[in-house]
């Protein structure tokens, strides 16, 4: 089974998180490649990364992709992530995890800027 975790960092603002929640909502209904999908705080805000992994993992999932939504590569996209994901490796051996390019690398992102000008 494969899944996907959509991350971003988290706000104290609730309004921002909910933004989130409701983008990875709408991602999730027109995905077709993934069996399980849900949206990951890093901080402030819940659900985290491992909650998010531990409850894929009981639903069978063995094949977990991350996708950080973020738009330059900082140190959450640079240090934090791969950090948290070689954890999770050591603590879920039997399950293999791929993180994705952060969104900042997308090339359609001019397209999409171009578009809104």
């Amino acid at each position: 089974m494969k899944a996907i975790i959509f991350i971003v960092h988290g706000s104290k603002k609730e309004k921002s998180n909910n933004e989130f929640l409701e983008l990875v909502e709408n991602i999730s209904k027109k995905d077709k490649k993934y069996d399980l999908k849900k949206a990951a705080f890093l901080e402030f805000a819940t659900p985290d990364i491992n909650s998010v992994v531990i409850e894929f993992i009981k639903k069978g999932a063995k094949e977990i992709y991350f996708y950080p939504f973020f738009l330059n590569s900082g140190k959450h996209v640079v240090v934090d992530l791969p950090n948290i994901i070689e954890d999770l490796k050591r603590k879920y051996s039997d399950s293999n995890f791929i993180l994705l390019p952060h969104f900042g690398k997308s090339k359609k992102i001019e397209d999409i800027i171009l578009n809104d000008i």
